[in-house]
């Protein structure tokens, strides 16, 4: 995970991939897929904006005093973290809008950077001025296994912004 971008063996997504019956956005070349109940796809060309306006995001003291009290909940025996939250996909394309919820890849939130930074990435996506293969292309040649830390995804997403 980087900001608000997915990467895996089968590409880029906006939030998490899709879980069983889940709902998702892959991002491609061409352009976007949202995959669920019903399955809308748009070309680059089509779409004008790509938002998250309600993706869940705190500072780096508030998600770690979070994570630390999930710790604690789960080696208490009250139960784990919670479920990561939902969030929308808001797409402005040729037709008008669409809205398309997805889950967060993020339990504890991403930070306000990495939602702005992933933001100028999805600009830079609807401009055509990047790819998302920059995404996929970065997971493909990292570690996979690599958990960055919040520190490092910023820095990766400066430096991919910086590109446009």
């Amino acid at each position: 995970m980087v900001g608000l971008f997915w990467a895996d063996a089968d590409g880029c997504w906006l939030g998490a991939p899709p879980g069983a019956g889940g709902s998702a956005v892959r991002l491609t070349d061409d352009g976007l897929l949202a995959v669920g109940e019903t399955r809308d796809a748009w070309r680059w060309s089509q779409v004008s904006e790509v938002s998250v306006p309600d993706a869940p995001s705190r500072s780096h003291l508030r998600r770690r005093m979070r994570k630390a009290a999930d710790l604690a909940a789960t080696m208490s025996g009250f139960g784990g973290p919670e479920a990561a939250p939902r969030m929308t996909v808001r797409v402005t394309h040729a037709e008008g809008a669409s809205e398309w919820p997805v889950s967060s890849a993020a339990a504890a939130a991403y930070t306000h950077r990495e939602v702005e930074l992933s933001h100028q990435l999805l600009e830079a996506f609807a401009s055509g001025a990047l790819r998302p293969s920059l995404i996929t292309d970065w997971w493909r040649t990292a570690d996979a296994a690599a958990n960055l830390r919040s520190h490092a995804r910023e820095t990766l997403l400066e430096e991919w912004a910086g590109r446009a």
